[in-house]
């Protein structure tokens, strides 16, 4: 069990060797002790992924009880805040009240819409986090935060409301696709090479052969929680340190955004940290060769979803990167890097610094 410290309460990281196991503590853990078990299942409210409903285990999703269970279509246009408000309804009709208890069953985009319900609704009701991707279990689920998108901007909109307990089941991993495993792996990555050291020379060991073996997604589940845990508990509220745990994502949320979101975000961030290392290099920040070094790790994990972008503007990416919550009116805030483990906040010249690294990196990756 991994505790994490947190202003709102601490709350726990634990593993458990089934579905049926995770929702059965998070039933408990509804309502008063002096409830009684069916009381107890009662006060548990379920916001779920539907594409669970159609997998191996949805024998254990078919147990809860559907008048309190909403299922979402885990999508960006899903988690838009206009979109949001069939949640709210739906839980009110269904006889949420104070004192309920909300879980969430599902990646990142599940975790963010419940995790911004949880937060607002009746001024913050207690929630529990059950993770199904690779990329929730490594990165997301601990963190406290939500990111809500509206219009044209996405993660504009968000709180920092931490789950009461998150239950990692490696189990559901199995059932994911090659690309939510790699899209995860991206995030494994960007965590190992923040860490620097012997994590990330651990990390390089066991993937530069390709994906690894089941077996070791629990060590590196494990790790890079350990990683994140870290920042997340000198900088709770993202104001400092934390920032480096952006390290690829100003890229990488463009590369979401012009593609229209069909390169996968873990994918996104592994191209975003690529390209950002590609930039550090240029700017002489970071040691000739370290780019072709990261990139001959990461290539297994985006290619080919580099070749979507090959058609798109350099202006579009800039245009997109500007919009960038970390960024200002005259400035593009990026996090880049002087090699594993020194990561830093720099602001670059859209016109004068980005745009002819971006017209490069364009022509050296996307091509």
């Amino acid at each position: 069990m991994m505790i994490i410290k947190s202003s709102f309460g601490d709350y726990s990281v634990e593993e458990m060797p089934d579905l049926d196991a995770a929702i059965a503590l998070c039933a408990d853990s509804a309502g008063a002790r002096w409830l009684d078990s069916q009381q107890k299942k009662r006060a548990m409210f379920i916001i779920a992924d539907n594409r669970l409903f159609e997998l191996p285990h949805a024998e254990s999703l078919a147990r809860l009880d559907p008048s309190r269970t909403i299922k979402i279509e885990a999508s960006e246009e899903e988690k838009s805040y206009g979109r949001i408000e069939h949640v709210f309804e739906s839980l009110l009709q269904a006889g949420f009240r104070r004192g309920c208890t909300l879980v969430a069953i599902g990646g990142g985009v599940t975790q963010d819409i419940t995790c911004f319900v949880a937060s607002v609704l009746f001024r913050g009701v207690p929630w529990n986090l059950i993770p199904t991707t690779l990329l929730a279990q490594c990165d997301s689920c601990i963190g406290s935060k939500s990111s809500v998108n509206i219009g044209q901007f996405k993660n504009q909109i968000g709180t920092f409301y931490p789950p009461r307990r998150v239950f990692i089941v490696n189990e559901v991993l199995k059932t994911l696709s090659l690309d939510d495993l790699r899209s995860g792996l991206g995030e494994v990555i960007k965590l190992h090479l923040i860490s620097g050291g012997e994590d990330y020379m651990r990390m390089r060991e066991q993937l530069i052969l390709g994906s690894p073996a089941f077996h070791q997604m629990s060590s590196l589940i494990s790790s890079s929680l350990s990683i994140k845990k870290r920042f997340i508990e000198r900088d709770e509220f993202d104001k400092g340190v934390r920032n480096l745990l952006n390290y690829g994502h100003t890229f990488g949320h463009a590369y979401e955004s012009v593609s229209s979101y069909s390169v996968p975000h873990g994918i996104a961030v592994t191209l975003g940290v690529v390209s950002a290392t590609f930039v550090s290099e240029r700017l002489g920040l970071a040691a000739a060769g370290h780019f072709e070094e990261v990139n001959e790790l990461a290539r297994p994990f985006y290619s080919p979803y580099e070749k979507q972008l090959a058609g798109t503007d350099v202006e579009t990416i800039l245009d997109t990167m500007r919009l960038d919550k970390k960024s200002t009116r005259m400035e593009v805030n990026c996090i880049l890097t002087r090699g594993p483990g020194k990561m830093e906040k720099v602001a670059l010249n859209p016109e004068k610094q980005l745009k002819p690294l971006l017209v490069e990196l364009k022509s050296k990756l996307f091509a």
